[in-house]
C-alpha cells in the first residue's frame, strides 16, 4: 500500500533600491550567480543572493507596489513564476525565491522540514524590508508558505495555496497499487541516499517525465524545450537534485509541527488553488484543517503546473483575491484568460 503522504506530495512534486531601503542600505550580500541564472531573469527583475548567517538564498525582484512573495515546488525553483511575475509586478513588489538547497541558493546538510524553510524566508522577507507580505505557495512551496503564515501570524496578510497542502493527521490515505500509480516516486525518494544514487548520471532522463507526463499536464506548451533544459541543468548540478529529495525526507518532522500549529487555525484569508489533473478539490478539504477563512477556486482544463499552463488566469485570480473581490468557484478554458466571477 502507498504512504499517506504520497497522495498530497507526489503530484506536487527593478529595481532592488526602489522597493527596499534595506537592501540599498548594504544589509544584503550579493554574491556571483551563475549565467544560466542571469539569463533567464524578466526584463525589469534582478537576481540577488542573501547571506542570512546560517543559508544564503537567492532570489529574484521587481515590480513596486505591496510585496507578494512566490515560493515554488518541485522540480521547480524560482523559475517557475517567470511567466507570472511581469503581470504581478504592475502593481506588486514582486520577490521570487529558491528555497534552501535549489537553484542558486545554498546547499546545506539539514534545514529541509518546511518550518525551517518557511523562516529562511521569513529572515530574508525581514532583511528586505517587508514584514508584512502577501505568501503564494505551489507544490511543497505551498507547505512552507503555511508554516510561514503560522508561525508569523503578524507577517502575513493574506495565503495563496496552489496545488499543496501542509502535511498532518488530516492526510488521507491513498489505495492505489504500486505500480499502476503514477505517484510511484514519492517512497523513491525518501529513503536516504538511494534514489540520488540510481538517477546519478541520469538525471536529465529522469527529470524529463516529470515535465512531459500527460498525468500531470493539461497545457502542451505549459513547458517548453527550454524550460526543461534550464530545469534539467538546475537539477543536474552536483548535489542539487539530493538536496531537493530532503523536502522528502522531513515529513516525519512537518506532521509534528503542523499538528501542533494547528492547533490554532490561521485567522487570516486563504485562498485554495486546485487543478482538473491535480490535486482539484482536495486542496481546500486539507486547508479547512488549518485555516478558519478559506476560499477556494477549480481550475479545469488545467494541469498540477498551473503558473506553468495558465500564468494569465493565475495572476488575475492572484490580483482579485488581494483585492477582495469575489473569485466564483470553478473556471474553465472557455472563460479565455480572465478570472472566474
Amino acid at each position: 500500500m502507498i504512504p499517506s503522504r504520497l497522495f498530497w506530495h507526489s503530484i506536487m512534486l527593478m529595481s532592488l533600491c526602489l522597493t527596499s531601503s534595506a537592501a540599498c542600505a548594504g544589509e544584503l550580500k550579493v554574491e556571483h550567480r551563475s549565467a544560466s541564472s542571469a539569463a533567464t531573469v524578466p526584463a525589469g527583475f534582478r537576481s540577488r543572493t542573501a547571506d542570512l548567517g546560517d543559508v544564503k538564498i537567492h532570489y529574484v525582484i521587481g515590480g513596486r507596489g505591496s510585496p507578494v512573495l512566490l515560493i515554488h515546488g518541485w522540480p521547480e525553483t524560482w523559475y517557475e513564476w517567470r511567466k507570472v511575475m511581469p503581470i504581478l509586478a504592475e502593481r506588486h513588489t514582486v520577490i521570487a525565491v529558491d528555497l534552501r538547497g535549489f537553484g542558486e541558493s545554498q546547499i546545506t546538510s539539514s534545514g529541509y522540514d518546511k518550518k525551517t524553510l518557511a523562516e529562511d524566508l521569513f529572515n530574508l522577507m525581514t532583511r528586505l524590508g517587508y514584514p508584512h507580505s502577501v505568501i503564494v505557495g505551489h507544490d511543497w512551496g505551498s507547505a512552507v508558505g503555511y508554516a510561514y503564515a503560522a508561525v508569523h501570524r503578524d507577517a502575513v496578510g493574506q495565503l495563496v495555496i496552489v496545488e499543496g497542502a501542509p502535511d498532518g493527521p488530516w492526510t488521507l490515505k491513498q489505495k492505489a497499487p504500486f505500480l499502476h500509480n503514477p505517484l510511484w516516486f514519492f517512497g523513491f525518494f525518501e529513503i536516504p541516499g538511494y534514489s540520488e544514487a540510481v538517477i546519478a548520471g541520469h538525471e536529465s532522463a529522469f527529470l524529463d517525465w516529470f515535465y512531459r507526463n500527460k498525468d500531470f499536464h493539461a497545457v502542451p506548451e505549459g513547458f517548453s524545450a527550454q524550460d526543461i533544459a534550464y530545469y534539467e541543468d538546475a537539477f543536474g548540478r552536483p548535489g542539487r537534485l539530493a538536496a531537493s529529495f530532503q523536502l522528502y525526507r522531513t515529513i516525519d518532522q512537518d506532521i509534528a509541527d503542523n499538528t501542533a500549529l494547528s492547533q490554532v487555525p490561521l485567522s487570516i484569508p486563504v485562498l485554495a488553488i486546485g487543478a482538473q489533473r491535480g490535486l482539484g478539490d482536495g486542496v481546500a478539504e486539507a486547508l479547512r484543517h488549518v485555516a478558519a477563512n478559506v476560499k477556494s477556486v477549480s481550475l479545469e482544463g488545467t494541469g498540477h503546473f498551473v503558473a506553468d499552463e495558465r500564468p494569465e488566469v493565475f495572476a488575475r485570480i492572484l490580483e482579485d483575491f488581494i483585492g477582495g473581490q469575489d473569485i466564483a468557484p470553478t473556471w474553465k478554458p472557455e472563460s479565455g484568460n480572465s478570472a472566474p466571477q
